[in-house]
């Protein structure tokens, strides 16, 4: 070996001695230095579950400030999955293009509705009329007289219990407890409740005017809004976003439909029953009574509320009362185990609980509209969670 390679060998082994301090002053040496090294990173899934924690409290925020809005929306696309077979008949049968047989349909849907309402109400002229009487008489009839002092009485019983439970109040708190609470009106709580998420008449005329409007643009524009709604997510998706959106249309007419006849034919019993009875307004009332009962849940009770209440105050016994009562939950249960199968089948596959707790949400949210709406929301939501791999398991939760 050389002279000259032997101060190569010597120059490289100081340059890797000096190197290796380096390193070791900077990373062994300097504590701030290790413990930056050392210190985690941020979690990714508790920042995940934050942000969608956020974003599901956004939502609900949105859709109870903006309820005129949502009801508006869902209730135009119903109506629309409703008419769609009509349009896409005229397109077939005759040389109508589907902007114009989409306004034909519109307008005769709109005209029949008319029509509908106000033969409903010259039938219900008289009714409306003899509401205060009838009313007075409920109030004063004897069975409800004797309903309302045992309530009375009880709330009574209970007020004292709890006085007896509870410590004696405080001068200052029982001047402020005697003070006068306002009271409102039952009709109009209740009808404020109904229309809970529409607000004031102004806000439901507001409403009804959009909906046919929107109604016809969904229908002419269908083919348009599919594309543009498959066309927002990436192109290998395109495919499941358009069988959820088949399947959402096939769910919510048959939905739709079905309904619509299971109230037709409950409503037609319902009036001949009380016509047999001899219940005054048998149309109005069994009209009422049969569309009441097609709804999820709570149909039984919401039918036998208007006949068993104008009955307490007609019938002299209560032989004709117990015959109505039997006769709306025998038309109830053969609605609900055979003509809802047939109908209706397995359009919306939910299980009762689902059900139950949709009704209860919306109900609380949007008020009496929300109990149209709740169920066919969260069926369509069901027909999102089917198709997504992600989201699979939570549909077969929602599913029977």
């Amino acid at each position: 070996m050389t002279p000259a390679q032997d101060t190569n060998r010597d120059a490289s082994s100081d340059l890797s001695s000096d190197l290796s301090a380096v390193a070791a002053k900077a990373g062994g040496d300097d504590p701030k230095a290790a413990k930056e090294e050392r210190r985690p990173g941020p979690d990714l899934n508790l920042i995940r579950t934050g942000a969608t924690v956020i974003a599901v409290l956004g939502l609900l925020a949105l859709l109870h400030f903006a309820a005129s809005v949502f009801i508006t929306l869902f209730s135009a696309f119903l109506l629309a999955f409703a008419l769609e077979p009509v349009v896409h008949f005229l397109c077939v049968r005759t040389r109508l293009r589907r902007p114009h047989a989409s306004g034909v349909v519109v307008f005769l849907f709109v005209a029949m509705l008319y029509g509908l309402f106000y033969a409903t109400y010259l039938r219900a002229e008289s009714f409306l009329v003899d509401v205060p009487a009838l009313t007075e008489k409920i109030r004063t009839a004897p069975m409800v007289r004797e309903v309302t002092r045992r309530g009375q009485e009880l709330n009574r019983v209970f007020a004292e219990a709890g006085r007896r439970l509870t410590p004696a109040p405080s001068p200052s708190s029982r001047q402020k407890s005697d003070a006068p609470v306002a009271t409102r009106d039952d009709a109009d709580t209740f009808t404020r409740t109904l229309l809970q998420g529409l607000g004031s008449l102004s806000g439901v005329l507001f409403s009804l005017g959009f909906i046919p409007f929107l109604v016809y643009f969904i229908l002419a524009d269908r083919e348009p809004l599919t594309r543009r709604t498959r066309e927002l997510f990436p192109e290998e998706q395109h495919a499941t976003v358009g069988v959820i959106l088949l399947d959402i249309e096939r769910m919510m007419r048959k939905f739709l439909l079905g309904n619509a006849v299971i109230a037709l034919i409950l409503s037609a019993a319902s009036v001949m029953v009380f016509l047999l009875l001899g219940l005054p307004y048998p149309v109005v009332l069994g009209i009422l009574s049969g569309t009441l009962s097609i709804v999820p849940y709570l149909g039984l009770p919401l039918a036998l509320f208007p006949g068993v209440v104008v009955g307490l105050v007609s019938f002299a016994s209560g032989g004709p009362i117990l015959i109505l009562i039997a006769s709306v939950t025998v038309l109830h249960l053969v609605a609900a185990n055979y003509l809802t199968p047939k109908l209706v089948g397995g359009g919306v596959r939910l299980n009762a609980t689902a059900s139950t707790v949709a009704l209860l949400f919306f109900g609380w949210l949007w008020g009496g509209m929300g109990l149209l709406l709740g169920i066919p929301i969260l069926a369509v939501l069901k027909c999102i969670f089917d198709n997504v791999p992600s989201t699979r398991r939570i549909g077969m939760f929602l599913g029977v």
